[in-house]
């Protein structure tokens, strides 16, 4: 996957339309109900393989859902809002037992579909509309996540474009909702179109038409986005002719390139380099023999002579400073102490 196909996918979670979209909508339904504790006796049973008060809620959720919302579900609605419910109570039981993992997980689930069951015979066999079952082979996959997603966005699509017309300045935000799901139908167009369609979803026959593939040029926007992304595109190779070296290292000499009028070694140092190093040795070593010279040698005496510089003798036989070693410290300091017996003199012959 390409950094843009990336960037589009991370995109498809923040869209400004995403609580009105069809699966969201359910899913809001689910989380917001209240009263739902009248229903949690119900879901005892489920102490027998999990006891937690976070999970008999999502029970009691799911049940008054049931009882209040799908008593108007009919044959002939455009999706199957049991399979929206069925994955939003797996993911739900996900979020809150994923450390247990997922065969775990599925066993909470199993009995979930029995106390879902019960409820439907028990409370919806007289009503005439679609019994709401649970889809049982939900966990069987491990990429149930993907068919999730898969199933949302083949719910989502039809009806939320039609809404296109009217405001199309929406138009390119759901161009890229609808292009973050080509990696999902090119994994799904893979295990379906095999003659042995292991692992195909049973809704993908359905959801094939909006195929990102499909779809996209169909919409009202999709002239104006190719020609905004060619023209882009276009700056960019601009720029990328008329300064061909930049870069992150841009500013840096590359590597095995010598700037013009510098020598290179066998060892791939530069000859400058090596220059610059001779020079300051250089004028290291000169400044030290000359600081010798000047202290202790007649030739320094002379010097200091000459110019009335000799203000004080190196002998220091009354212990007084010394101006060339006033700065150290003591134990590096020839002139500290006993300066009788640390001293140096000069005697002429």
């Amino acid at each position: 996957m390409t950094d843009q196909d990336l960037l589009i996918k991370l995109s498809g979670f923040i869209f400004s339309f995403s609580n009105e979209l069809n699966s969201q909508h359910v899913y809001n339904q689910l989380n917001g109900l209240r009263g739902f504790n009248a229903y949690i006796h119900k879901c005892e049973t489920l102490n027998s393989v999990h006891k937690s008060n976070n999970v008999k809620k999502i029970c009691a959720r799911l049940l008054q859902y049931l009882d209040n919302y799908t008593k108007s579900i009919n044959e002939n609605d455009e999706y199957d809002i049991c399979m929206l419910l069925s994955f939003w109570v797996y993911s739900r039981l996900f979020d809150i037992l994923k450390s247990k993992g997922e065969t775990y997980i599925y066993r909470v689930y199993a009995k979930f579909q029995s106390i879902w069951y019960g409820f439907i015979d028990d409370n919806l066999k007289n009503t005439n509309n679609k019994k709401c079952r649970p889809i049982s082979d939900l966990a069987v996959y491990d990429d149930w996540r993907d068919r999730k997603e898969l199933y949302e966005y083949c719910v989502d699509y039809y009806t939320f474009s039609q809404t296109l017309a009217g405001f199309p300045d929406r138009c390119k935000e759901f161009y890229k909702y609808v292009e973050s799901k080509k990696a999902l139908y090119a994994k799904f167009k893979n295990l379906c179109s095999s003659d042995k369609k292991k692992g195909c979803p049973e809704f993908y026959a359905k959801c094939e038409k909006y195929d990102p593939e499909k779809v996209l040029h169909t919409l009202p926007c999709h002239h104006v986005i190719m020609d905004e992304r060619k023209a882009a595109a276009l700056v960019t190779s601009q720029k990328r002719d008329t300064y061909p070296n930049t870069g992150a290292n841009s500013e840096e000499t590359p590597v095995g390139i010598v700037p013009v009028g510098v020598s290179q070694n066998s060892s791939g140092k530069t000859q400058t380099v090596e220059n610059v190093g001779n020079i300051l040795l250089g004028v290291v070593a000169t400044t030290m023999t000359s600081g010798a010279l000047y202290r202790f040698t007649p030739l320094g005496g002379v010097i200091r002579n000459g110019f009335g510089w000799n203000t004080n003798n190196m002998r220091n036989f009354n212990g007084g400073d010394n101006g060339l070693y006033d700065y150290a410290s003591g134990s590096f300091n020839p002139y500290t102490g006993a300066g009788e017996e640390h001293y140096i003199g000069y005697h002429p012959a």
